[in-house]
């Protein structure tokens, strides 16, 4: 188990004692391990699959689970070696949307000791960092890049106090006044599109991001397929009636928004020399566009999914 004890506004920090007293009476012998800061979670993930583990769980938030989940891929096991499991203990809570958790640590606990598995997808992203460096990173849940990365900057700068929802709302309010959209260049499975201005191109494997907003409302955990939103540039009115129907999947049907979905993407700036297009991928901003997005299909055994039927 890895657990990052600022997650939650330092909550889990503060409860670890007695978190890791119920961990070990409700699941036996547990090797539990404490993340000490941002991207420790990758070292130790990858750190416990090469030493031989097969189910990792991950306590934290959003951003922890990513982690995880790309310090399993980095240790390279053949695809759905490594059982992945979730106790959320986050702000945002968006991938626990898709899964089984109980109200309290116990009754999540309790699932666990029956667990369900699932094969599931996985998205890549191949991108550009800030310094100019090629990187790559993996994604459970959704990547967007343009307003939704410049949001995630925003809210990650902020102390999130308020939560998941709220943080995120008061961002994107904050970015859509200050935000430009860049033209970008599209090509979809091998085929480039007319270039275009890109408020936020979503790219999504789980349904929800930033607090509980649903910007992928018909995606599946398993389908082998992106599920891609591209929401064009509009006026500030036009991008604040949106707002409120990012919470219920409902913007995909505005005349701004098209969607379609792919097995892989690239997204290239028309102008490499104007404001960067930052990346959300599953909560963090590590870098911008230019950008390939792929699908790992049935990449990762996720313990206690939801159903994925669409609904």
């Amino acid at each position: 188990m890895i657990l990052n004890r600022a997650a939650g506004g330092g909550q889990v920090g503060r409860h670890e004692l007695s978190m890791e007293r119920t961990l070990r009476e409700r699941l036996g012998p547990i090797e539990l391990v404490r993340t000490q800061g941002p991207g420790d979670g990758l070292r130790r993930a990858r750190l416990a699959v090469e030493e031989g583990a097969d189910t990792l769980l991950s306590i934290g938030g959003d951003g922890t689970h990513s982690e995880v989940v790309n310090g399993i891929m980095a240790a390279q096991p053949e695809p759905g070696q490594v059982a992945f499991g979730v106790i959320h203990a986050g702000t945002g809570g968006d991938f626990r949307r898709l899964l089984r958790q109980g109200n309290t640590l116990e009754e999540t606990l309790d699932l666990f000791s029956h667990p369900r598995v699932e094969r599931i997808d996985l998205g890549r992203v191949r991108f550009t960092t800030g310094n100019g460096e090629p990187d790559q990173r993996y994604f459970l849940n959704l990547a967007s890049a343009g307003l939704g990365g410049h949001i995630d900057r925003i809210a990650n700068r902020s102390s999130k106090r308020l939560g998941g929802k709220a943080t995120f709302l008061m961002a994107t309010l904050r970015a859509l006044a200050s935000y430009q959209a860049p033209k970008v260049r599209l090509t979809v499975d091998g085929v480039e599109l007319p270039p275009l201005a890109l408020s936020t191109l979503v790219v999504a494997n789980g349904r929800y991001a930033g607090g509980g907003m649903k910007l992928a409302p018909r995606a599946t955990l398993n389908d082998g397929l992106l599920d891609v939103a591209v929401i064009g540039d509009g006026d500030l009115k036009e991008q604040l009636r949106l707002l409120p129907k990012l919470y219920d999947g409902t913007y995909i049907d505005s005349p701004l928004v098209e969607v379609f979905r792919c097995q892989s993407l690239s997204a290239v700036p028309c102008d490499s020399d104007g404001e960067p297009a930052w990346l959300d991928i599953d909560g963090e901003s590590p870098g911008r566009l230019p950008a390939r997005f792929d699908v790992i299909p049935g990449a990762l055994t996720l313990l206690n999914p939801l159903s994925f039927v669409v609904n």
